[in-house]
Formats: structure tokens, C-alpha cells, sequence
């Protein structure tokens, strides 16, 4: 009876990882338990019209109601036998009963023999032992947005409207923002997932943990240890003593995600999936995005034993919302790094909705899904780097403009916000000239500026001497006659922003990676 109701088995370690072979009992027995899964989602998302037509032919009436009950009836004769089909397959497959026995020896007593031996299988993850749970002890203090219309008076002003953000945020809006939350993309990719799982650990030594959220989440992580160790599996240098947290975009999977950037670059590194995504449960609302990342840095730093100051946290895309938000609240983090990431989610919504629509998309973004990259990067004191994709079409709000990035106010934010007085009438727009060119034409922008790097360098660290590091540098500029606040302005530019000369979805190489860390 313990194979009734076990979990589906997919790949198994031998001399390599391989494909575990179901017998045909177990083959027949999921074939009928998909199909009658299938059509209960088909007969989930059809209901409005399956109860119409039912009422139409008179079904809804004592006569049709016996009807349903026997085709209810026969569904279940049916699932029931399936299962037993299943159960039977599996327990008559050496290989099945063989995880079985190390899986129950996990629930019985976890201990490291016992969760190594299971790591030689991949199977469903609800079954997964969990290795680290939320812990409210270790949390860290979170700052709250004060927004005005956060304020109880408008919450009560428009609280209709509210009310249909909501349902459309937790209908359609989510998944339109978080796509690799959807059912049939995580079942069409299924396959490629898995194959991606069978890479990082097979050929990068990745080791795979189940985290547990505060709110009941269950997120799927993958570590690649590249500490130097003796015996260590892994080509080790004193890089790996830094760890890179990946955040992906909003259809990234760390399967197939921006991980081996970060891997070849030779950093540790701890990729894991958005709640929703892939084997990660729950959906991406933005509380249980924070809570996420909040258990994904509990469990770096006090499981992993990695110490903030040897955090790097990376992200891209719509992960340089959970990238900022752990590095607002983890402010001694040694740096953040965000690739083709926007400043506010709110003007790429805004472009793909109609403008009757608009309204509404900002009433839902603002009070249920407010992305603000830039806010939360405010608030943070450490080394950053930006890159930005010259040729992305997904965070410009007219693709193929590139004055249009969102990636330039990214920038232009973080300048007004760490350094007010430079950016002024006379600076902004140079900065914004400088900012729609690429890269061979910034250098030239730098030439005709008269650009010293080394004189810039040093009136900051003049600054700093006199003032202190902390941002923002209020009276920075204020010194400085103009032609000197336009060099500083673009010495910076170039400094925080590296242009790279790619579409959206292209993988960072990880040359470009380790030359913007080169430096941290």
C-alpha cells in the first residue's frame, strides 16, 4: 500500500543520472491518472459553459442529477483502478521499491547518510525532505512602504476599485506579469527543467535543498559549492568564498537560468525559483516574493555559513525586484548586480494594456504589485552594477528606441539619489545623451568631456575623507564648477552601467560578469 499514493520517480543515479523506466503496469496506470487530471482541468477552466450546457439538456433536474452521479460514479471506479495499476507497477520494480525503502529511511531518521542517499533520485518535490525552514527568531526588521494611498482613508475612497484590482491581480494579472508561474508553461517545459537539474548536478556538482517560506511555501534551490576545500569535487578558487544569490526573470527557472554566469565565473552560487515556478509552490504576489527571498538569505547565511559581506546578489530581469528587496534589507551585502532590470514595473504594464485600461493597471500595480526596483535600490549603501541590453525589447517601453530602456532611469534614479546636487539643468542632459549611445559612442562622449578617470576618483575620495561613505553625498558638486559636475556625472555613469550589446533573453557571458566584479 505504501506505493498508493508515492511519489512519481523521474531520474536515478548509477554509474551517470539516467531516466528512471517505469514497468507498464505503473506506464498505464499515470497514463489514466493524467488524462482524468487533464480533463478536470479542462473541466475546471470550462465550468461557466459545462453548467450551461448541462442546464440546456435538462441535466440540472432529479433525473439528470442521477445521471451525473453514475458518470461521477464510473470516474472514480476508474481512478481508483488506475491507482491500484499504478501502485502495483511500482512495487514491482526493483528500482521504485529500492527508493521507496531510502525515502522512508529519510522520514524516519533525517540524518546526512540518509539525505545523500535520496539525493541520487529526482522525483516530486512535494515529497522532498525539507532542510531548512523560515525562522522568525532570525528575521530581519522589514521597512514598510509609506505610499499615501496606502493611507486608510483612500483604501476606503476606492475601495471598489480596489476590490476589482484584486480580482484582477489574482485572476489573470499575476500570471500576465509572472508567465512561468502558468500550469502549461511549467508542464511544457517540464522535461527541459529536468534535463537543466541533471546538468547543474551532474556536471557542476549542484546540490538541490527544499526551503520552507513563512507563509507555508515550499522553494526549490540549487548550491553550487565552490568554497576551497580539500577533496572538494569542484575547481576551487577564492572566489568561491563569495556567494552569488540568482534571482530569475519573470520566465527564468534556475534550471535554465542565468546560474552558469555566475558558476563559470567561479563563484559560489545558490539559484532558486520564483514561488509558482518550476517545483516552487505558491504564487509570485509580491508577499510571498519577500518571504521567498527573506528564507533564501536566512538559509545562506546561517545553513550555507555564507556571511552577508560574501553575498553578491544577482538579478535579472523581474528578479531585480527580489534582488533589491533582499539587499534593502540585508544592507551589508557585499554588492548587488541586476541585468536588464527596470526601474518600476508600472510603464511596462502600462505598454501592454489598452489605454482605456489604464487606470485600472495603475490602481492594480500600485496597491497589489508594485515593482519598484528603484525604491528598494535606494535604500541600499553597497557597491552596485547594472547592465544594461542595448538591444532589449522587453524593458523598453518602444522596442528597438533605446532611449526607452527603463534600464536608463534605473540609472538616472540611482544618480539623483546618491549623488543630488550633480545631476542639475546643466548635467541631466549630457547624462541622458550619454545614456541613449552605445557603447563606442559613450567613449567618444568621454573623450569630448575631457573625462580624467583618475582626477573623478579622486575628488570622491576626497569626499569620503571629509564626509564619510554614507549616501547620499548631499553637497557632493556643490564645489564644482560645471564642465568638472558633467565629468563626475559621466565618470559615474560608466562606472555603475555596463552596456552590453544583446537582446533581452541572451545569457550574460561570464566574461562581462567577472570584469563588472572584478572590482568588488
Amino acid at each position: 500500500f505504501r506505493c498508493l499514493n508515492s511519489p512519481s520517480l523521474y531520474m536515478l543515479l548509477r554509474n551517470c543520472w539516467e531516466r528512471y523506466n517505469p514497468n507498464d503496469f505503473e506506464k498505464f496506470g499515470e497514463n489514466c491518472l493524467f488524462i482524468i487530471l487533464l480533463g478536470s482541468k479542462l473541466g475546471l477552466y470550462t465550468s461557466p459553459f459545462i453548467m450551461l450546457c448541462l442546464y440546456r439538456r435538462g441535466y440540472l433536474c432529479l433525473d439528470g442529477m442521477m445521471t451525473l452521479t453514475k458518470f461521477s460514479v464510473s470516474v472514480g471506479v476508474i481512478l481508483g483502478t488506475s491507482y491500484c495499476i499504478r501502485s502495483y507497477g511500482r512495487c514491482t520494480n526493483p528500482r521504485y521499491t529500492e527508493f521507496c525503502s531510502k525515502l522512508d529511511e529519510v522520514k524516519k531518521a533525517s540524518s546526512e547518510r540518509t539525505l545523500k542517499n535520496i539525493k541520487n533520485y529526482d522525483f516530486e518535490f512535494e515529497s522532498w525532505p525539507v532542510e531548512y525552514e523560515y525562522s522568525q527568531s532570525l528575521a530581519v526588521p522589514r521597512r514598510q512602504d509609506s505610499a499615501s494611498w496606502r493611507s486608510t482613508i483612500a483604501s476606503l475612497i476606492r475601495s471598489p476599485c480596489s476590490v476589482v484590482g484584486y480580482m484582477v491581480l489574482h485572476t489573470f494579472g499575476i500570471r500576465m506579469l509572472y508567465p512561468g508561474s502558468t500550469s502549461i508553461l511549467n508542464y511544457v517545459l517540464f522535461n527541459v527543467l529536468m534535463d537543466g537539474r541533471k546538468t547543474l548536478i551532474e556536471n557542476m556538482h549542484g546540490i538541490r535543498y527544499k526551503l520552507k517560506t513563512k507563509d507555508g511555501n515550499y522553494i526549490d534551490t540549487m548550491f553550487v559549492d565552490k568554497r576551497p576545500r580539500p577533496g572538494s569535487a569542484n575547481q576551487t578558487t577564492a572566489k568561491g568564498n563569495t556567494l552569488v544569490i540568482c534571482s530569475e526573470g519573470n520566465a527564468g527557472f534556475y534550471e535554465n537560468g542565468i546560474m552558469p554566469t555566475a558558476i563559470h565565473a567561479d563563484f559560489s552560487v545558490l539559484g532558486w525559483n520564483h514561488p509558482g515556478f518550476g517545483c516552487s509552490t505558491g504564487m509570485p504576489y509580491i508577499d510571498q516574493e519577500q518571504n521567498a527571498m527573506e528564507t533564501v538569505m536566512q538559509f545562506s547565511i546561517h545553513k550555507l555559513g555564507f556571511q552577508p559581506k560574501q553575498i553578491i546578489l544577482y538579478g535579472w530581469s523581474i528578479g531585480g525586484y527580489s534582488t533589491t528587496w533582499a539587499a534593502k534589507h540585508y544592507n551589508d551585502v557585499k554588492a548587488v548586480v541586476l541585468d536588464a532590470t527596470f526601474d518600476d514595473i508600472l510603464p511596462l504594464a502600462l505598454r501592454q494594456m489598452p489605454d482605456v485600461l489604464e487606470p485600472l493597471v495603475k490602481l492594480t500595480i500600485r496597491c497589489y504589485a508594485d515593482l519598484n526596483v528603484a525604491a528598494n535600490l535606494a535604500e541600499y549603501q553597497g557597491l552596485i552594477k547594472l547592465v544594461r541590453r542595448s538591444q532589449d525589447e522587453i524593458i523598453a517601453t518602444d522596442p528597438g528606441d533605446l532611449a526607452s530602456n527603463r534600464g536608463n532611469m534605473l540609472l538616472s534614479k540611482l544618480l539623483k539619489r546618491r549623488y543630488p546636487l550633480l545631476l542639475n539643468a546643466t548635467t541631466e542632459p549630457i547624462l541622458c545623451n550619454w545614456l541613449v549611445t552605445t557603447a563606442a559612442e559613450q567613449a567618444s562622449l568621454m573623450e569630448e568631456f575631457n573625462v580624467n578617470r583618475q582626477e573623478c576618483q579622486r575628488i570622491l575620495s576626497e569626499y569620503r575623507e571629509q564626509y564619510g561613505s554614507k549616501y547620499p553625498y548631499s553637497s557632493l558638486g556643490a564645489q564644482l564648477t560645471d564642465e568638472e559636475n558633467i565629468r563626475l556625472v559621466l565618470y559615474l555613469a560608466e562606472h555603475y552601467m555596463v552596456d552590453y550589446a544583446a537582446n533581452h533573453v541572451t545569457p550574460l557571458p561570464s566574461r562581462i560578469f567577472m570584469n563588472i566584479t572584478a572590482d568588488i
